[in-house]
């Protein structure tokens, strides 16, 4: 889990690093989701072929890549389409969840923008989304 603390001095420029990091993720996910209708279209490939295999010869295809689960990771070993596209899947649901947590905070936050008080903000970000906002007015 990746922990980051950042200051600002205002909330439209914690509003605009938010809008920032919105942006990049909307990318990701549309370069994701590219990606995802490319492997999904070929594990239709595969599934056919495998199918068309096992007409031919009555054998069940090989199966899939081998996976090994390691204490903290999972290994995979020549993955079929079908293994990266569920991999893919768990990045795009990610992302899309951390899309959605992000624009609730921006909303959430859009009054103080108007404010004009001197203040430093520390904003504490787990894995690129603010849990914690601290405010210290300054005088």
């Amino acid at each position: 889990m990746l922990n980051v603390v950042k200051e600002y001095t205002s909330f439209p420029e914690l509003i605009k690093s938010i809008d920032e990091t919105l942006t990049t993720l909307k990318q990701q996910l549309a370069e994701y989701l590219r990606r995802l209708e490319d492997i999904r279209a070929k594990s239709e490939q595969e599934k056919k072929l495998k199918e068309l295999l096992k007409k031919l010869t009555g054998e069940e295809a090989a199966s899939a890549g081998k996976v090994i689960d390691l204490k903290d990771i999972k290994l995979f070993i020549n993955p079929d389409a079908e293994q990266e596209a569920r991999l893919l899947e768990e990045i795009i649901d990610r992302i899309n969840k951390s899309i959605q947590v992000l624009q609730n905070i921006r909303k959430s936050l859009e009054p103080l923008s108007s404010v004009e008080v001197e203040a430093k903000i520390t904003v504490v970000y787990r894995e690129g989304v603010p849990v914690a906002i601290m405010i210290k007015l300054t005088s």
